[in-house]
């Protein structure tokens, strides 16, 4: 549950009824680098140490790996059989081919800017920078080169958005920057993290919290050096203009936007249509909300209309919320404002940074309160 990016109060309240389930008293606290396990039965007790590695979200993964739980804990699967079913689901490499990968992140980008705002040039140097930072994230990254891998894509992104801003100075290059980034934006990270300190999983919370930052870092050193570099360089510019994107456009955009999120999460192909609506849903709902209330309320709504339909789906279906959920949410994170904040600090304007700041984690309680809220609603399903 771990590997495949199951919050802490999930894994918990799964490893608590499987205790029930085997008659232990058990303990257990999960951070994103290790897990805490004590076990007890009648006068024997047993305390495990193990030192894991933080991973993402593997929704593919997490629907095999909570049948198996739900199998186990209602008793229609043994225990050790349970464990041979996780061996299969793990040494089974599942994995979308490169051409998938490199299309989710050109489409991902340029569906993104166009939530943004911009014009038909920003969105061509979006899917361009897009497909390019694709193709750089297929081979796999070890050692330094992994450390920082987000600070690399980031200075990638930034070169050839400024070159390409220099050969038409109308494109903007922050919007593009950040459309083609947004793949590596933690912000979903950072809204589960609260939802954990919400929960009173204070030290995974905190933990996952700085690490969702120090990407934003890397991030955020990548762009300023990338600019700098992209100063030095000299290039002819051309005297054309674009036209703005219309409104329009966004209402094909976000559908496809939202399906690629199939490709991000490593879900099933069985679930590309409920992770769309989901996608559809929220985004919907955020802005009808901020249309009448404000950004605040708008997504204190789409969270309150994501975690119910996420419970609803979840009992329905039989499968783990997290398919309809983390999509939903992936369109309202305020990840981009995280972003903002610390690119407003590494030019020393402080005063906008901290506003920033302060304005996206103000987003992000409103977003998690209203899952909260959603989960009063309608109940969730037992395990996740």
């Amino acid at each position: 549950m771990h590997s495949v990016g199951a919050p802490a109060h999930s894994l918990e309240a799964a490893m608590n009824a499987l205790c029930e389930r085997l008659g232990l008293k058990g303990s257990f606290v999960s951070i994103p680098t290790a897990i805490f396990c004590s076990f007890r039965f009648l006068d024997e007790e047993v305390t495990r140490i193990a030192r894991v590695e933080p991973s993402g979200i593997n929704l593919g993964r997490l629907t095999k790996v909570d049948q198996v739980a739900q199998d186990v804990i209602r008793n229609r699967l043994g225990v050790d059989e349970g464990s041979q079913r996780l061996e299969e689901i793990f040494n089974n490499q599942e994995s979308f081919p490169a051409w998938m990968t490199i299309l989710c992140f050109s489409i991902t980008s340029g569906g993104m800017l166009t939530l943004f705002g911009g014009t038909w040039g920003d969105l061509l140097s979006s899917l361009l920078v897009g497909a390019l930072i694709g193709i750089l994230s297929l081979p796999k990254h070890f050692g330094l080169v992994s450390q920082l891998y987000e600070a690399f894509m980031a200075l990638v992104a930034t070169l050839c958005a400024s070159l390409m801003a220099k050969i038409s100075p109308d494109i903007n290059v922050s919007v593009v920057i950040l459309a083609s980034l947004i793949m590596f934006i933690p912000g979903l990270n950072i809204t589960i993290s609260i939802a954990e300190i919400a929960t009173q999983n204070l030290t995974s919370g905190t933990s996952r919290l700085m690490g969702g930052f120090m990407i934003l870092l890397k991030l955020a050193f990548g762009v300023f050096v990338g600019s700098k570099i992209a100063a030095l360089i000299s290039v002819n510019g051309l005297a054309y203009s674009f036209a703005p994107i219309p409104s329009w456009v966004i209402f094909l955009t976000v559908p496809v936007t939202a399906a690629m999120s199939t490709v991000i999460f490593k879900a099933e192909w069985r679930e590309a249509k409920w992770i769309t609506l989901a996608g559809v849903f929220g985004y919907a709902l955020a802005k009808v909300g901020t249309f009448y209330f404000g950004p605040e309320m708008g997504l204190f709504l789409g969270g309150l209309g994501v975690g119910a339909g996420a419970n609803i789906f979840a009992r329905a279906r039989l499968r783990p919320s997290s398919i309809f959920q983390f999509p939903g949410l992936i369109l309202l994170v305020p990840g981009s404002m995280a972003y903002r904040g610390l690119s407003y600090l590494y030019a020393r304007d402080v005063v906008m940074g901290f506003d920033t700041a302060f304005t996206m984690l103000a987003l992000a309680f409103s977003l998690v309160i209203g899952v909260f809220v959603g989960n009063l609603l309608v109940k969730p399903r037992a395990s996740f």
